[in-house]
């Protein structure tokens, strides 16, 4: 048996989810510990509906291929999930965070259109458990939620009761957390206002979470329409909605360019958008994709700038990518900035990763886009 309830109370909640919020990888951490100490064998953080940027299912000691069927099945869909489901009539009737458990389940089941969900969690033993919302906004919903096996039983009161005070830490921890994904956005914003580039910063969803001062006085010319937090405008070969979307699917476009023609005779505008990197364990919030409509003069501190801002190189790495797409071999750029060859496979290797690049001839391929 994991854990038991009376271990809890030498564990500080707060420093557990915390911790989790700062450093996201040990979510999983956290989520098993809480799990541990309620009987039960995975613990979960899930955000699902409305607008959230990126759905995320964190669910531990669970193995991938369930999760996989999961999604076959659709199974976030409250027509077949029951937790899902009881969430939602819990919401209609003006009930944000209610502690549910399997009372409210036996309940919804009947109801459900389809009992694939049902099958599911018989397939995959989690049948019981209890659940709460910590955020409820226009952005959907993140869940919390202890998942248990038949021969782990049905929840008591006192497990819920402490799982509402492990509630309270969680719920802190995600709103910190996207507060801290959040101000990516801005952060990004501020480094294209410094080398003078019209940019704005979006979501998974193609919304715009930041721009730039440029970008702002594009909107009021009207050479571009922000509707909804949206973008819009007539362009080639794609509508920049188009473009937009093509940037922020899965399995989309990693890179676009645009041309929009100015009404009054005004010279058209070219633009380009890039799909930024994605990281794990993000609650949703972090920037997802750039679109540029004025970039940097061609000069070296401009293209270093425009690199550092897109994709947080350093000064360093900027000047080497650019070294690396001039055609200079590895061995001229050590010997030109008096470091190991080592060092230099270090740096080159931090470059990939920051740009999302497989391997040198990808990472050629992205600045062919940029400094074309």
């Amino acid at each position: 048996m994991r854990g038991h309830v009376l271990q809890s109370a030498n564990i500080d909640w707060n420093d557990t989810f915390l911790t989790a919020a700062l450093e996201p990888e040990k979510w999983p951490e956290a989520l098993d510990k809480m799990a541990g100490q309620l009987r039960a064998t995975h613990g979960q953080l899930i955000g699902v509906g409305g607008t959230r940027d990126i759905p995320f299912n964190i669910v531990t000691n669970f193995e991938r291929r369930g999760l996989e069927s999961f999604a076959e099945i659709d199974g976030g869909s409250p027509l077949a999930n029951y937790r899902i489901a009881a969430c939602n009539q819990d919401i209609v009737r003006g009930r944000y965070d209610s502690i549910l458990h399997e009372k409210h389940y036996d309940a919804t089941i009947p109801r459900l259109a389809t009992k694939q969900y049902v099958e599911w969690c018989d397939e995959y033993d989690i049948p019981f458990g209890c659940q709460t919302n910590l955020v409820v906004d226009q952005a959907g919903i993140v869940g919390l939620a202890i998942l248990r096996k038949r021969k782990e039983g049905r929840t008591t009161v006192a497990e819920r009761r402490l799982f509402a005070k492990v509630a309270v830490a969680a719920r802190r921890a995600v709103r910190l957390q996207e507060r801290l994904e959040g101000e990516q956005a801005r952060l990004l914003a501020g480094a294209f206002d410094a080398i003078a580039a019209a940019a704005f910063i979006l979501d998974a969803g193609g919304r715009v979470q930041a721009m730039t001062a440029s970008a702002e006085k594009l909107i009021a010319d009207g050479d571009i329409t922000l509707r909804n937090r949206l973008l819009q405008a007539d362009a080639l070969p794609l509508s920049l909605a188009q473009a937009v979307r093509a940037l922020t699917t899965d399995g989309g476009l990693d890179h676009v360019r645009l041309r929009i023609n100015c009404p009054d005779g005004r010279p058209a505008r070219f633009m380009e958008g890039f799909r930024l990197p994605g990281r794990p364990w993000s609650l949703g919030h972090l920037p997802h994709a750039i679109m540029v409509v004025r970039q940097p003069q061609r000069d070296r501190a401009g293209i270093s700038g425009f690199l550092s801002a897109l994709y947080r190189l350093t000064a360093t790495e900027a000047e080497i990518a650019m070294r690396l797409f001039d055609g200079m071999s590895r061995n001229d750029i050590c010997e030109e900035r008096s470091v190991t060859a080592e060092t230099l496979r270090g740096q080159v290797k931090s470059i990939c990763a920051k740009t999302g690049s497989q391997n040198e001839a990808d990472l050629m391929r992205l600045l062919g886009a940029i400094m074309d």
